[in-house]
């Protein structure tokens, strides 16, 4: 009983140790956040209350041209000049590629989950399927999907095709990719080849580069670049296709 007594009690100990610690850093947080604002000038202020009150109304973000329309300017220009500056103050961060991609720091850093933008499709055996240059849907996962690495450089691609079935990756799975450069042999790759995006598994020769399919099959075939060639970025998890799409959530743009 005594035994059971201590170790209660130091578990309340350490509950109430790990609270105090999260309210310490929220309001860390808070207080950074709050010198961040004091140093916008008055216009910068002008645009953040404004999206900060346009998602408190509608639940998503402002479009720039919503943005011109409030300022009463007609360069779009200016608006992503206002956008640029509220984001290096550590204000805002914004999802390339969406219309309505805004968030607020505070809402963004205090979250277990981040909202990537969807790719409709990768095709992992012909290429059958465009690369698309904007996006139409996000899903919201844990943080913990990226494996550390930056939400802004991360989209989801949903899988077309069996050529890559070895490596896991099946119709209708999503595979995170990381837009990066630093791609190496043996690396899984979306590639886009032809205006078309692939997934497949890279490999560096002195002049050439392979892109190899991850199948028992042998209907599918490596496609060989030149080796200056350039992929769009490298795979960093696959999310299963193993629910009904209405699981998935997903926010309206």
């Amino acid at each position: 009983m005594y035994i059971v007594c201590i170790t209660i009690c130091l578990l309340v100990e350490m509950k109430k140790c790990i609270i105090e610690k999260c309210f310490e850093n929220i309001f860390q947080f808070l207080a950074m956040l709050q010198n961040n604002y004091k140093k916008l000038t008055s216009k910068q202020k002008k645009v953040f209350d404004f999206i900060v009150s346009f998602i408190d109304e509608n639940t998503f973000s402002p479009t720039i041209l919503e943005l011109a329309g409030f300022l009463g300017v007609s360069s779009l220009r200016t608006v992503t000049q206002y956008l640029e500056s509220l984001e290096k103050k550590q204000m805002i961060v914004r999802a390339k590629g969406a219309s309505r991609g805004i968030r607020i720091v505070q809402e963004d850093s205090l979250s277990e989950t981040v909202m990537l933008p969807v790719v409709s499709a990768a095709g992992c055996d012909n290429m059958n399927v465009f690369a698309e240059q904007h996006f139409d849907e996000f899903i919201t996962l844990d943080r913990e999907f990226l494996g550390g690495n930056d939400p802004q450089k991360v989209v989801a691609f949903r899988a077309m095709g069996d050529s890559m079935a070895s490596a896991g990756i099946e119709t209708g799975d999503l595979v995170l990719t990381e837009m990066t450069t630093d791609i190496k042999s043996k690396d899984k790759v979306v590639a886009i080849v032809d205006g078309m995006a692939l997934i497949k598994q890279i490999t560096f020769s002195d002049n050439a580069v392979i892109l190899a399919p991850m199948s028992h099959d042998p209907q599918y075939r490596p496609i060989i670049m030149r080796r200056d060639f350039q992929v769009f970025g490298k795979v960093i998890e696959v999310i299963k296709d193993s629910f009904s799409q209405d699981e998935l959530v997903y926010e309206a743009i």
